[in-house]
C-alpha cells in the first residue's frame, strides 16, 4: 500500500464506495503477505549457490572478494565488458542492486537469484522459474495496458471532472500510469544481462543438479 499512487482513496470515495463487509475483507487482504513478499522469499530460498556446488568452479579473474562472489565477480568484469561508453555508470548500478542495496524493496540476494534464473534460463530446472518471473512482468504490462485505456477514455468522456470515485478523474489516472508497476525490480534485471556466449562457465557439480540428470 505504501507504494500505491494515492493510497487509500478507495476508502473515502463517494459513489460506489465499499461495503462495510467488502471493506473489511479488503483490509484483512491488506495485513497479509503480499505475492511480492512471497516471491522475494521464494527468490532468496534459492539452494544453487551453495558452497558445495562451486568446489570446481574455474575463475576467469582473481579477486579478494572471498569465495561467497567468486561467480558473481567474473560476472561483473563480463557485464562491464558489455558496457559501452554512454553506459559506464551502470556498473555503480550493478554493485548497488546485487551487492549493497537492491532494487526498490528486493534484496540483493533476491535480485542475484533472480538474475541468475534469467541468465541460465534455458536449463531445465529454470525454465519454469522464469516463465514465473516473465509472467510478473506481464502482470505489470497488461495492468499498464489497461489502464492507459482507461485514462484515455475517461478524458474522452469527461475530461478533466472529477471522477466518481472522489478523484481528481483524468489527472488522477494519468499519475497512476507512471506509479503502479509492482514488479518493476524483476523487469528490470534486463538491464544487467550480457551475450549468451559471454556467461561464466558453470561448474559440472552445479550443471548436474540443474539438469536433472539422474
Amino acid at each position: 500500500m505504501e507504494e500505491r499512487h494515492k493510497k487509500e482513496y478507495y476508502k473515502h470515495s463517494r459513489r460506489g464506495s465499499l461495503s462495510e463487509g467488502d471493506m473489511q475483507d479488503v483490509n484483512r487482504t491488506e495485513s497479509e503477505s503480499t505475492l511480492k513478499e512471497l516471491i522475494i522469499k521464494w527468490l532468496e530460498r534459492m539452494p544453487f549457490f551453495d558452497e558445495k556446488y562451486w568446489k570446481d568452479y574455474k575463475r576467469t579473474t582473481e579477486s579478494d572478494s572471498g569465495e561467497r562472489y567468486k561467480f558473481w565477480v567474473d560476472y561483473r568484469i563480463a557485464y562491464q565488458n558489455s558496457l559501452s561508453e554512454n553506459e559506464a555508470g551502470r556498473l555503480k548500478e550493478f554493485d548497488k542492486v546485487f551487492f549493497d542495496e537492491g532494487r526498490g524493496d528486493i534484496p540483493p540476494a533476491a535480485m542475484r537469484a533472480a538474475l541468475f534464473i534469467t541468465i541460465y534460463r534455458n536449463l531445465p530446472i529454470f525454465q519454469m522459474p522464469f516463465e514465473l518471473l516473465n509472467t510478473l512482468s506481464e502482470i505489470d504490462e497488461l495492468l499498464s495496458n489497461w489502464r492507459y485505456r482507461h485514462f484515455m477514455m475517461v478524458r474522452r468522456m469527461i475530461g478533466l471532472r472529477v471522477g466518481t470515485g472522489g478523484t481528481s478523474g483524468a489527472g488522477y489516472l494519468e499519475g497512476t500510469l507512471s506509479q503502479h508497476y509492482a514488479f518493476r525490480e524483476i523487469t528490470e534485471v534486463a538491464t544487467f544481462l550480457i551475450e549468451r556466449s559471454k556467461r561464466p562457465n558453470l561448474p559440472n557439480a552445479l550443471k548436474e543438479k540443474v539438469s536433472f540428470n539422474l
